[in-house]
């Protein structure tokens, strides 16, 4: 498609020297007929850039990677306990801070 896009933009550029190499009055009439086959190559120009860009990959980015560091999954050192790794904190069944599991588990 690309190679049909640089044809026309030839045309383009050489018709209205084709136009002038033609010369003379009753060819065409105050340039009425230069300027409607100018604008109809213009046309052709630009429909051809239009259906070049519909067939376009606009797929170019695939699915971002996945996170790079993922914490562990909380776990339970013992019954009545819940550690939480990304914390590095432990909580009692209650939702109360546990100081001597963190201590132990996290040396905090």
């Amino acid at each position: 498609m690309n190679h049909t896009i640089r044809n026309c933009a030839a045309a383009a550029l050489l018709a209205p020297a084709l136009l002038l190499a033609q010369g003379g009055a009753s060819y065409a009439k105050n340039g009425q007929n230069a300027a409607a086959l100018i604008g109809g190559i213009a046309g052709l120009a630009v429909g051809a850039a239009i259906a070049d860009s519909a067939n376009r990959n606009n797929d170019i980015y695939g699915a971002p990677p996945p996170p790079s560091y993922r914490p562990p999954a909380p776990f339970s050192p013992a019954g009545g306990v819940i550690c939480y790794p990304d914390q590095r904190a432990c909580y009692n069944n209650g939702g109360a801070y546990s100081g001597n599991w963190t201590w132990r588990v996290y040396d905090r």
